[in-house]
């Protein structure tokens, strides 16, 4: 029987990059019913240091005294951010048992045991999805490329290098990139910028857009108790008889909402904690996350998978520009993907003291007022377009697999 092994973030107390492998999974399991699908249970500890810190130690660590200075007043203004990281990390940990782990457990920055083990389990191994091929906290060697001395067909899935100046890698690094990606059987990528990224390393193989995995979610069938989530919210102060506004930014975003608002709605924040919202449920599932987005009128967010999952759900969003040092000079993957389905103009940028407000509201004003289900629908239905071509090379490897053995 063919082994397919996936490379990804699933350990990351992200959304997002649960369900991206949790529906990248559950579609491979459909598609290829005789084969043994799999995650590669590897995660490298310094993201969890650097990344996802769960107390002071970790928040603190290697830092210079500027940035010390900063991550104190960032603690003051959330004084409950290790609380409710750990309170995160429990949620996540219980929502792994429904992604089909790999028997080894491996936890190691360097890649010593992670390419042997995939030598000797896998007959295809897929990099992918998620934003896995920027190193920046990482470093290189990244072990998402993989190496040339992985044996195993190499495949990518809805790659990218989001958040990474690939402009300044050096010449080093890039041809040792280039030398493995040139290995690879397909490359699949899930925006421009990676293609740029793969342009600038010259690398031999075409690659290939492919929808993110939350795109081919099956929406209906997560692992959701409805009744037990629905009393949860209660206890929340969820009103299920008022028009609902779902967040998933920061506070100023938020606080934004509430300013253009007021009380005429109830605004539910999600992920993250914000003081002006009505509700927060930060702590819920991710799978009950990928499932609330139904109960909300419109969603605010500057997340990719917040964006995804909204309109997975039927529900329109107003997507705010993400400002750091690689937007500035990159196109952001959210921009990048409501541009590929023709929804750019629910993107905006605002500094959060009135800048493009009145454009804000009115968007969101337009998007309150009609049903777009089914235009939503249509158009993701479009951007699944790209898996078929990864499928049918994926089934083409594993026919070649078949023969050799």
């Amino acid at each position: 029987m063919i082994k397919i092994g996936i490379l990804t973030f699933h350990r990351s107390t992200n959304n997002g990059a649960l369900i991206q492998c949790f529906a990248l999974c559950k579609q491979l399991q459909t598609d290829f019913p005789d084969c043994i699908i799999e995650v590669v249970d590897y995660e490298m500890p310094i993201v969890k240091r650097k990344i996802y810190p769960s107390n002071a130690a970790m928040y603190f660590e290697g830092t210079t005294v500027r940035e010390k200075i900063s991550k104190i007043k960032r603690f003051v203004k959330n004084h409950q951010m290790f609380k409710i990281q750990r309170e995160k990390d429990r949620v996540f940990k219980e929502a792994l048992r429904y992604i089909p782990l790999s028997d080894k457990y491996i936890c190691e920055d360097s890649t010593s045991q992670l390419f042997e083990y995939i030598n000797n389990e896998y007959d295809v191994i897929i990099a992918g999805s998620d934003a896995i091929w920027n190193y920046t906290v990482r470093g290189f060697p990244n072990p998402y490329f993989l190496d040339v001395s992985v044996q195993s067909k190499k495949m990518s899935y809805a790659a990218s290098c989001f958040g990474m100046n690939y402009e300044r890698i050096p010449s080093s690094e890039k041809k040792k990139i280039k030398n493995i990606l040139d290995t690879y059987s397909f490359i699949g990528i899930r925006d421009e910028e990676s293609r740029l990224f793969l342009d600038s390393i010259d690398c031999m193989v075409q690659p290939c857009h492919t929808c993110d995995p939350t795109v081919l979610l099956d929406i209906d069938n997560l692992p959701v108790d409805v009744n037990q989530l629905h009393s949860k919210l209660i206890k929340r102060g969820f009103k299920f008889d008022k028009t609902t506004i779902g967040v998933m930014g920061n506070d100023e975003m938020c606080k934004m909402v509430r300013e253009l608002y007021n009380n005429k709605f109830q605004i539910v924040s999600l992920f993250n904690y914000c003081k002006h919202a009505d509700v927060n449920l930060y702590d819920i599932s991710p799978f009950e996350w990928a499932y609330v987005f139904r109960l909300f009128k419109i969603t605010f967010t500057t997340y990719f998978h917040g964006t995804l999952l909204s309109l997975r759900n039927g529900t329109p969003v107003v997507a705010i520009a993400l400002k750091n040092d690689y937007t500035h000079a990159h196109k952001s993957k959210v921009e990048d993907f409501l541009e590929r389905i023709g929804m750019e103009t629910c993107y905006f940028n605002t500094d959060y003291r009135g800048l493009n407000y009145n454009k804000i509201l009115n968007k969101s004003n337009e998007l309150i007022s009609k049903d777009s289900k089914k235009e939503i629908f249509e158009k993701l239905e479009k951007e699944k377009n790209g898996y078929q071509l990864f499928r049918k090379n994926l089934n083409n490897i594993i026919k070649g697999e078949m023969k050799n053995d």
